[in-house]
């Protein structure tokens, strides 16, 4: 049986990062909470801007999503155009379609080069396997549509040619995002951390937050090694946002995602399963996406084990099955990883930039961070210092919660517990051919 390591295998290149502060200031001109890609990436612009920035994480920098995902960076979102319409109307759902699935990417893409971030940043593509032959008929007719409003690169794959992208017959063919592609994610939120630094922002991790109270025409944040007094403070914690901020908290859904790796496998064996070294997803709900390592050497899979805490164990064979499902040809594969991470997911499955009580926040990104984290992160920056350039249909979305949604996630299990009678129902229909 495998005894794989409980770390991300993302961690074997991610050295701890020392952010050169020694000790807390007394004061400075923004803190920023949360010290994955959101807040880095709002804690290089305000630093550019010249402001005095501390970026303060309660782990060590990078602990949390952006460090545990599978490393797969593109845009999109959950929600429909005409579902946007609805909620926002049609001007802001256009630029909330325009941000997600070209602004979001050329950002983190352009941030990438300008920082000279050695993130293994490859343009991939990504294919996304359709359940079966009903699905892909209606994607086909939604990326008709889609066209008609934005210029995207993105082809159909009929399941005759599926076989070139990926080696199963598992999917009813898919849909081909040219644009997307993959990074590694250790290095890539390394790389960040080393450009906010180098701008003159001062990186402190270990510091959990326990408070943030106004005081004056700023707020005093309370840390457990002190207090500092900051003019604006900007909360970048997502998924790992704790109960001493009840206000987000009741805002952020935190959904459990797991992944795992394999060892080294033969590259006969590579080349048989991926042989078009794209960044794949699907489409039923269970939600399994996987690739290969940056290297091209190891297999990686993720998915919906569970929407709560299990046992890695646990996960690890539930991950292996899936795997095993789609790609027989693996079944001798050894896990080498088996490791989980919080995503924050939001009741309108859309990011938000906005504030609460006067503290700002970036959040929300409902398991696709890796481009639009950043893009946020740099937009929230904007907004606070004013900038027009920070202009976003994301400050329109809504942070929406729920009166029976208070300190804890209770209803998580219960969520599973359907999602798992969707997945039986959706197994039924291919079976029939539905």
């Amino acid at each position: 049986m495998d005894t794989p390591k409980s770390n991300p295998f993302w961690w074997e290149e991610f050295p701890a990062f020392d952010g050169k502060a020694a000790a807390l200031p007394e004061t400075c001109d923004v803190v920023v909470v949360g010290a994955g890609l959101t807040g880095c990436s709002a804690a290089l612009t305000l630093a550019k801007s010249g402001a005095q920035v501390l970026l303060l994480d309660a782990e060590r920098p990078g602990f949390g999503a952006s460090t545990r995902n599978g490393g797969m960076i593109g845009g999109g979102y959950r929600l429909s155009f005409e579902e946007m319409t609805q909620k926002y109307g049609r001007d802001t759902a256009f630029r909330l379609l325009v941000e997600a699935h070209v602004e979001s990417l050329a950002f983190a893409r352009q941030r990438i080069e300008d920082e000279n971030i050695d993130c293994d940043f490859n343009t991939y593509g990504r294919f996304r396997g359709q359940w079966n032959n009903a699905e892909y008929d209606t994607t086909a007719r939604g990326l008709d549509d889609l066209r008609k409003l934005i210029d995207v690169n993105i082809d159909m794959v009929p399941k005759s040619e599926q076989r070139r992208e990926i080696g199963t017959d598992f999917y009813s063919g898919g849909m081909m995002l040219h644009d997307h592609g993959g990074i590694h994610p250790g290095k890539y939120l390394n790389g960040m951390l080393k450009a906010a630094a180098r701008a003159g922002a001062a990186i402190m991790g270990n510091t959990p937050v326990t408070a943030v109270v106004p005081q004056g025409s700023g707020f005093v944040v309370q840390t457990a090694k002190g207090e500092i007094h900051a003019d604006a403070v900007l909360m970048a914690t997502n998924g790992y946002t704790t109960t001493d901020f009840a206000k987000l908290k009741r805002r952020m859904i935190p959904v459990s995602s797991f992944l795992i790796a394999t060892d080294e496998l033969p590259p006969a064996l590579i080349d048989d399963v991926m042989p078009g070294r794209r960044m794949c997803v699907e489409t039923r709900h269970r939600h399994c996406y996987f690739r290969l390592s940056p290297d091209g050497k190891r297999f990686v899979i993720g998915g919906r084990a569970a929407m709560s805490r299990m046992s890695q164990t646990r996960a690890t064979k539930i991950l292996r099955g899936l795997m095993e499902e789609i790609f027989p040809q693996l079944g001798n594969a050894k896990i080498t990883h088996s490791w989980t991470g919080q995503t924050g997911f939001t009741f309108s499955f859309m990011p938000h930039i906005g504030q609460l009580d006067g503290v700002w926040h970036a959040a929300g990104y409902s398991g696709s961070g890796n481009a639009m984290a950043p893009y946020l992160g740099h937009k929230a920056a904007l907004n606070m210092l004013g900038d027009p350039a920070g202009d976003t249909g994301f400050t329109k979305t809504q942070l929406e919660t729920r009166f029976w949604y208070q300190k804890s996630a209770w209803f998580l299990p219960f969520a599973h517990q359907l999602y798992r009678f969707v997945d039986r129902r959706e197994d039924r229909q291919r079976e029939i051919g539905s």
